[in-house]
């Protein structure tokens, strides 16, 4: 059972409910499996040990659909969040990017495996995407990983 006390808007510690609102109306969803996914992006956080900047939260069909998100997009239930990459990464050489961004990778498929989920990651030039997807058949097993950055090396 899923124990969370909100305050103001405040669902955890870091994050509010304003920053999972999607960008072009306002709407939000909050249900269990969203709820979940935020207390995921916590322990995220915690151990990710700065701030960080949600750019895309939940969206509704049609802004996702505007935006040319994916079809099946995890932002549409709510349980997918693109974080903005944090200043200090565009300081790093080639070599150490690569080894923050699996260092990224590995912590949120371990804590999307401890809860019981397949998870995803996907790698863009000024964001990184998470979400709680159920276990499924990818090609990386049970979880979802990409990399759709143009300026690699």
């Amino acid at each position: 059972m899923l124990k969370i006390q909100v305050f103001d808007g405040q669902i955890t510690k870091n994050f509010n409910i304003d920053e999972f609102k999607c960008k072009n109306n306002g709407e939000v969803l909050l249900n269990a499996a969203v709820l979940d996914h935020i207390e995921r992006l916590q322990k995220f956080r915690n151990w990710y040990n700065r701030p960080m900047i949600v750019v895309s939260g939940y969206r509704t069909k049609e802004y996702n659909k505007k935006i040319g998100g994916s079809p099946n997009s995890r932002h549409m239930q709510g349980i997918a969040s693109d974080i903005l990459l944090p200043d200090e990464f565009y300081g790093f050489t080639k070599k150490r990017q690569e080894q923050f961004l699996n260092n990224l990778k590995n912590k949120w498929i371990e804590l999307c495996e401890l809860g019981g989920l397949g998870g995803g990651i996907g790698f863009y030039d000024n964001f990184f995407h998470i979400d709680s997807r159920k276990k499924g058949n990818y090609k990386n097993g049970v979880y979802a990983f990409w990399d759709n950055r143009k300026k690699k090396k």
